[in-house]
């Protein structure tokens, strides 16, 4: 596809005749163990292993154009650059060089010759059905049926699965990949955006009237277990699908998307994660991050997260941040929750929304399947400078404390728990420390209600918390600056890269 990483995996269905002795770590790679993902998972099936061994895949950098099933437990899948990325080039087109992507491109509202009745890519099927000239199968397309999962990329259907640093993309709203170049591809007479281009890094695909659902990874009911640490989500509607009596742990991800794109009734942190609104510039374009569908237990908690938006030009083809859109709508009415905690909002540039916050003052969308008071928000950040608190939907619940209505105090850990205390975010915290050096030279003075920042030499992400340890103030800045602040005590952190600086000020 014509990007810095020029390595494309294709699958290749392999059956292993015999055991595989148990082996911690396994690559993969041109030149590795194994050259697709999917020969590895296969090798692993076949792996003698007790039940709480883990299988460590490592995997050179890469764009790997495969589906997969995860359906052994313990499995990590892990970015074997030693400075792995999960950047996207070229208007999402391409990857940086040290990024692992795994990405398809089947969606709703087309058949393939390519797809077997497993819902699944094969050469096999490809080259007789294009000898036969039409399809032997016809694509379920949305929901869960035949293990479709919205023509999900990645399905995980085994407890304790991890991914590091890895991409997980359904190309269908992004771009022609290569692989769909070669296959045929027939819209259905209804249910279809019509007719798609055939020329490999066509990009009108992400307008919104070719949009339909395609999942970029979907995780089965009752998988528990599941870590994405630093990985990045790509798809526009429906991109990411968490079922029911499944735990899933997002640690400082990007999850990318457009219309109900974070869905499903599981139990999700996703913790100091962008959640990147990835919109075209058509008017009619709108996010809706998330469409919750729990009807018992707990749901999404969107921790210290950032709400943005794909980057112009580099990340999307489009020439404008994302215009306004919602926290969600529920998908399950009454029952299914969304907490929003300490999130930092920023504006959009879209004309007629310059400066405008990305979330709308409504905030919540009842469209889909009705309301929930379960949709909570506390502690708003919103980088325009508006205080749009006052206008959100009547119906959800807008939180002075951070303490639920049920009593349940908003921490990771109450969503995690479950009966047996995991705790992933502890472990995750341990595994990846900020090596902070108090070195940093920013002065920080406050004077009656103005606090002053000078010496600022770089990049910096300035924080302001409350003695109770809320967020009340976030923003970046390259430059001396001030703000205002009410009277009171606040610690002021100030971040570049590998330093930090904390200081206790007070206002009055």
């Amino acid at each position: 596809m014509g990007g810095e990483a020029s390595f494309t995996s294709y699958f290749t269905e392999i059956r292993l005749l015999e055991n595989v002795a148990y082996t911690e770590t396994i690559t993969v790679g041109a030149d590795k163990d194994y050259q697709t993902i999917n020969a590895a998972l296969t090798a692993i099936s076949q792996m003698v292993r007790g039940s709480e061994d883990r299988v460590t895949v490592l995997i050179d950098p890469g764009n790997y154009e495969e589906m997969l099933v995860v359906d052994q437990p313990n499995v990590t899948l892990k970015n074997a650059s030693a400075s792995p990325s999960i950047g996207l080039t070229n208007q999402g087109v391409d990857i940086d060089a040290n990024a692992v992507r795994i990405t398809s491109y089947y969606g709703h509202g087309y058949t393939y010759y390519s797809m077997g009745n497993d819902q699944k890519w094969h050469q096999d099927v490809l080259d007789v059905n294009v000898s036969n000239g039409y399809a032997s199968y016809q694509n379920v397309g949305a929901g869960t049926t035949n293990g479709s999962y919205w023509n999900a990329t990645v399905v995980v259907k085994a407890n304790g699965f991890v991914a590091q640093n890895i991409i997980f993309e359904n190309s269908f709203n992004q771009y022609i990949s290569a692989k769909e170049a070669q296959d045929v591809v027939v819209a259905w007479q209804t249910g279809s955006p019509g007719a798609r281009p055939t020329d490999i890094g066509n990009v009108s695909v992400q307008n919104r009237t070719m949009v339909e659902r395609a999942a970029a990874i979907a995780i089965a009911n009752n998988t528990d277990k599941v870590i994405l640490d630093r990985c990045r989500v790509v798809g526009r509607q429906d991109s990411f699908y968490g079922g029911v009596n499944s735990r899933v742990a997002v640690y400082k991800g990007v999850m990318m998307g457009a219309v109900d794109y974070i869905f499903g009734g599981m139990d999700a942190v996703f913790y100091q994660s962008e959640l990147s609104m990835n919109t075209s510039d058509q008017s009619n374009d709108q996010a809706y991050i998330t469409a919750a569908q729990q009807s018992s237990g707990r749901g999404y908690l969107m921790y210290e997260c950032t709400v943005t938006t794909a980057e112009p030009g580099v990340e999307t083809a489009s020439v404008y941040r994302a215009k306004p859109g919602y926290f969600g709508r529920p998908w399950q009415a009454t029952t299914s929750e969304v907490v929003f905690y300490n999130t930092t909002i920023e504006t959009s540039n879209y004309p007629g929304s310059e400066g405008n916050s990305l979330i709308m003052p409504l905030g919540w969308q009842n469209t889909l399947g009705g309301t929930s008071a379960g949709m909570y928000e506390y502690g708003t950040i919103e980088e325009s400078g508006a205080d749009n608190s006052s206008s959100r939907a009547d119906w959800a619940t807008l939180l002075d404390t951070p303490v639920l209505t049920d009593g349940t105090e908003i921490t990771p850990f109450n969503f995690t728990k479950g009966n047996d205390d995991w705790d992933p975010f502890a472990i995750l915290n341990v595994q990846n420390p900020v090596n902070f050096q108090n070195n940093l030279g920013v002065n920080i003075v406050a004077y009656k209600d103005t606090v002053k920042l000078s010496n600022v030499t770089s990049n910096v992400q300035v924080n302001v918390y409350s003695l109770t340890g809320q967020l009340v103030k976030s923003f970046k800045t390259n430059q001396d600056t001030s703000f205002t602040m009410q009277q009171g005590f606040w610690i002021v952190t100030i971040d570049s890269q590998n330093s930090r600086k904390s200081v206790k000020l007070i206002t009055y």
